[in-house]
Protein backbone atom coordinates (compact mmCIF):
# COMPACT_ATOMS: atom_id res chain seq x y z
CA UNK A 1 0.00 0.00 0.00
CA UNK A 2 1.35 3.48 -0.98
CA UNK A 3 2.20 5.95 1.56
CA UNK A 4 1.92 9.71 1.45
CA UNK A 5 4.67 12.20 3.22
CA UNK A 6 2.35 12.76 5.87
CA UNK A 7 3.28 9.09 6.92
CA UNK A 8 -0.37 7.93 6.22
CA UNK A 9 -1.49 5.50 3.81
CA UNK A 10 -3.35 6.38 0.66
CA UNK A 11 -6.29 5.16 1.98
CA UNK A 12 -5.92 6.75 5.30
CA UNK A 13 -5.41 10.56 3.61
CA UNK A 14 -8.27 9.98 1.56
CA UNK A 15 -10.51 9.25 4.77
CA UNK A 16 -8.69 12.14 6.46
CA UNK A 17 -9.55 14.58 3.50
CA UNK A 18 -12.94 13.49 3.16
CA UNK A 19 -13.42 13.88 6.43
CA UNK A 20 -12.55 17.44 6.69
CA UNK A 21 -14.34 18.22 3.19
CA UNK A 22 -17.80 16.63 4.61
CA UNK A 23 -17.68 18.15 7.45
CA UNK A 24 -17.06 21.55 6.16
CA UNK A 25 -19.92 20.93 3.11
CA UNK A 26 -21.51 17.73 3.85
CA UNK A 27 -21.98 14.60 1.73
CA UNK A 28 -24.24 15.78 -0.79
CA UNK A 29 -22.16 18.64 -1.04
CA UNK A 30 -18.81 16.84 -1.88
CA UNK A 31 -17.54 15.35 -5.17
CA UNK A 32 -15.37 12.52 -5.35
CA UNK A 33 -13.78 15.00 -7.76
CA UNK A 34 -13.62 17.27 -4.77
CA UNK A 35 -11.60 14.77 -2.58
CA UNK A 36 -9.37 13.71 -5.46
CA UNK A 37 -8.32 17.22 -6.17
CA UNK A 38 -7.77 18.27 -2.12
CA UNK A 39 -5.42 14.86 -1.79
CA UNK A 40 -3.37 15.45 -5.23
CA UNK A 41 -4.69 12.56 -7.43
CA UNK A 42 -6.86 11.46 -10.59
CA UNK A 43 -10.29 10.37 -9.68
CA UNK A 44 -9.47 7.17 -11.28
CA UNK A 45 -6.85 6.54 -8.68
CA UNK A 46 -9.85 7.82 -5.64
CA UNK A 47 -11.69 5.05 -6.84
CA UNK A 48 -9.16 2.30 -6.83
CA UNK A 49 -8.95 2.68 -2.74
CA UNK A 50 -12.99 3.71 -2.46
CA UNK A 51 -15.33 2.31 -5.05
CA UNK A 52 -17.94 4.69 -4.19
CA UNK A 53 -18.58 8.05 -1.97
CA UNK A 54 -20.67 6.35 0.62
CA UNK A 55 -17.75 3.90 1.54
CA UNK A 56 -15.74 6.93 2.50
CA UNK A 57 -18.46 7.86 4.78
CA UNK A 58 -18.88 4.66 6.47
CA UNK A 59 -15.61 4.03 7.33
CA UNK A 60 -15.86 7.89 8.95
CA UNK A 61 -18.70 5.95 10.93
CA UNK A 62 -17.51 2.94 11.72
CA UNK A 63 -14.60 4.26 12.51
CA UNK A 64 -16.26 6.76 15.16
CA UNK A 65 -18.66 4.19 16.31
CA UNK A 66 -15.72 1.89 17.19
CA UNK A 67 -13.49 4.48 18.63
CA UNK A 68 -17.07 5.70 21.54
CA UNK A 69 -17.49 1.89 22.22
CA UNK A 70 -13.83 1.53 23.33
CA UNK A 71 -13.88 4.57 25.24
CA UNK A 72 -16.22 3.07 27.30
CA UNK A 73 -13.92 0.04 28.42
CA UNK A 74 -13.75 0.30 32.74
CA UNK A 75 -11.94 -1.03 35.14
CA UNK A 76 -14.93 -3.77 36.95
CA UNK A 77 -13.33 -2.63 40.07
CA UNK A 78 -14.02 0.96 39.80
CA UNK A 79 -16.98 3.15 41.65
CA UNK A 80 -19.01 3.60 39.44
CA UNK A 81 -18.55 7.48 39.86
CA UNK A 82 -14.70 7.07 38.61
CA UNK A 83 -16.11 5.43 35.59
CA UNK A 84 -18.47 8.00 34.95
CA UNK A 85 -15.69 10.63 34.65
CA UNK A 86 -12.90 8.25 32.88
CA UNK A 87 -15.33 7.82 30.22
CA UNK A 88 -16.25 11.49 30.01
CA UNK A 89 -12.18 12.31 29.42
CA UNK A 90 -11.50 9.82 26.89
CA UNK A 91 -15.00 11.12 25.08
CA UNK A 92 -14.00 14.50 25.17
CA UNK A 93 -10.35 14.09 24.97
CA UNK A 94 -11.02 12.00 21.52
CA UNK A 95 -14.02 13.91 20.20
CA UNK A 96 -11.11 17.11 20.20
CA UNK A 97 -8.57 14.81 18.91
CA UNK A 98 -11.08 14.64 15.82
CA UNK A 99 -14.45 17.16 15.46
CA UNK A 100 -14.56 16.64 12.08
CA UNK A 101 -15.46 12.97 12.12
CA UNK A 102 -17.97 13.68 15.37
CA UNK A 103 -19.35 16.28 13.14
CA UNK A 104 -19.89 14.29 10.20
CA UNK A 105 -21.25 11.17 11.94
CA UNK A 106 -23.99 13.68 13.77
CA UNK A 107 -24.62 15.90 10.42
CA UNK A 108 -25.25 12.92 8.31
CA UNK A 109 -27.23 11.22 10.79
CA UNK A 110 -30.48 11.52 9.60
CA UNK A 111 -29.49 9.86 6.34
CA UNK A 112 -27.85 6.73 6.63
CA UNK A 113 -30.81 4.76 5.81
CA UNK A 114 -30.13 6.22 2.29
CA UNK A 115 -26.32 5.36 1.71
CA UNK A 116 -25.09 2.23 4.11
CA UNK A 117 -26.68 -1.15 3.62
CA UNK A 118 -28.72 -2.88 6.33
CA UNK A 119 -25.74 -4.45 7.33
CA UNK A 120 -23.85 -1.03 7.72
CA UNK A 121 -26.29 0.49 9.68
CA UNK A 122 -27.25 -2.38 11.97
CA UNK A 123 -23.69 -2.20 12.92
CA UNK A 124 -24.14 1.76 13.37
CA UNK A 125 -26.96 1.28 15.69
CA UNK A 126 -25.30 -1.62 17.76
CA UNK A 127 -22.42 0.19 18.20
CA UNK A 128 -25.00 3.04 19.45
CA UNK A 129 -26.85 0.98 21.37
CA UNK A 130 -24.15 -0.58 23.24
CA UNK A 131 -22.55 2.75 24.40
CA UNK A 132 -26.25 3.99 25.91
CA UNK A 133 -26.74 0.22 27.75
CA UNK A 134 -22.81 0.85 28.96
CA UNK A 135 -23.67 4.15 30.55
CA UNK A 136 -27.28 2.53 31.74
CA UNK A 137 -25.53 -0.11 33.30
CA UNK A 138 -23.15 2.32 35.57
CA UNK A 139 -25.90 4.61 36.74
CA UNK A 140 -27.78 1.25 37.76
CA UNK A 141 -24.30 0.00 39.81
CA UNK A 142 -24.18 3.37 41.29
CA UNK A 143 -27.80 3.20 42.49
CA UNK A 144 -27.79 -0.33 43.67
CA UNK A 145 -24.89 0.23 45.33
CA UNK A 146 -26.01 3.06 46.93
CA UNK A 147 -23.32 5.29 45.83
CA UNK A 148 -25.80 7.19 43.86
CA UNK A 149 -29.36 8.16 44.62
CA UNK A 150 -32.27 6.79 42.91
CA UNK A 151 -32.74 8.59 39.47
CA UNK A 152 -34.36 7.35 36.22
CA UNK A 153 -31.30 6.17 34.48
CA UNK A 154 -32.20 5.59 30.74
CA UNK A 155 -33.14 9.35 31.01
CA UNK A 156 -30.11 10.45 32.24
CA UNK A 157 -28.07 7.83 30.33
CA UNK A 158 -29.40 10.03 27.12
CA UNK A 159 -28.57 13.10 28.58
CA UNK A 160 -25.22 12.15 29.54
CA UNK A 161 -24.58 10.81 25.86
CA UNK A 162 -26.19 13.99 24.15
CA UNK A 163 -23.50 16.20 26.99
CA UNK A 164 -20.53 14.60 25.98
CA UNK A 165 -20.99 13.43 22.21
CA UNK A 166 -22.62 16.77 21.53
CA UNK A 167 -19.82 18.51 22.94
CA UNK A 168 -18.18 18.73 18.89
CA UNK A 169 -20.61 21.70 18.37
CA UNK A 170 -18.01 23.80 20.35
CA UNK A 171 -15.22 22.12 21.20
CA UNK A 172 -11.65 23.25 20.59
CA UNK A 173 -8.13 21.21 20.97
CA UNK A 174 -7.00 24.72 21.36
CA UNK A 175 -9.87 26.49 23.10
CA UNK A 176 -9.37 28.24 26.51
CA UNK A 177 -9.99 25.02 28.02
CA UNK A 178 -8.86 21.63 27.48
CA UNK A 179 -10.20 18.65 26.86
CA UNK A 180 -9.29 17.17 30.10
CA UNK A 181 -10.55 20.12 32.37
CA UNK A 182 -14.13 20.13 30.86
CA UNK A 183 -14.23 16.64 31.61
CA UNK A 184 -13.18 17.42 34.89
CA UNK A 185 -16.03 20.07 34.87
CA UNK A 186 -18.75 17.99 33.22
CA UNK A 187 -17.84 14.97 35.70
CA UNK A 188 -17.93 17.02 38.88
CA UNK A 189 -21.37 19.53 37.97
CA UNK A 190 -22.85 15.51 36.87
CA UNK A 191 -21.82 13.60 39.81
CA UNK A 192 -22.55 16.20 42.68
CA UNK A 193 -26.49 15.51 41.79
CA UNK A 194 -26.14 11.86 41.62
CA UNK A 195 -24.08 10.57 44.77
CA UNK A 196 -25.44 10.39 48.38
CA UNK A 197 -22.59 11.00 50.60
CA UNK A 198 -22.54 14.59 51.35
CA UNK A 199 -18.94 14.19 52.31
CA UNK A 200 -17.98 12.49 48.93
CA UNK A 201 -19.83 14.75 47.03
CA UNK A 202 -18.05 18.06 47.76
CA UNK A 203 -14.58 16.56 48.38
CA UNK A 204 -13.96 13.82 45.60
CA UNK A 205 -17.01 13.62 42.96
CA UNK A 206 -14.78 11.99 40.50
CA UNK A 207 -13.33 9.28 43.14
CA UNK A 208 -9.95 11.02 42.63
CA UNK A 209 -7.81 13.61 44.46
CA UNK A 210 -6.22 16.71 42.50
CA UNK A 211 -2.82 15.19 41.75
CA UNK A 212 -4.61 12.35 40.20
CA UNK A 213 -6.66 14.35 37.96
CA UNK A 214 -3.32 16.20 36.92
CA UNK A 215 -2.02 12.63 35.71
CA UNK A 216 -4.62 11.91 33.52
CA UNK A 217 -4.15 15.35 31.80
Amino acid sequence: MSTSDSGLSRREELLAVATKLFAARGYHGTRMDDVADAVGLNKATVYHYYASKSLILYDIYKSAADFTVDALHDDPTASARETIYHFTRRLLVGIASDVERAAVYFQEGPYITEWFTEDQVAYIRKSETTVYEHVRDVIDRGIASGEFYDCDSHVLALGYIGMTLGSYRWLRPQGRRSAQEIAVEFSTALLRGLIRDEAVRADSPLGLDVSDIAQTR
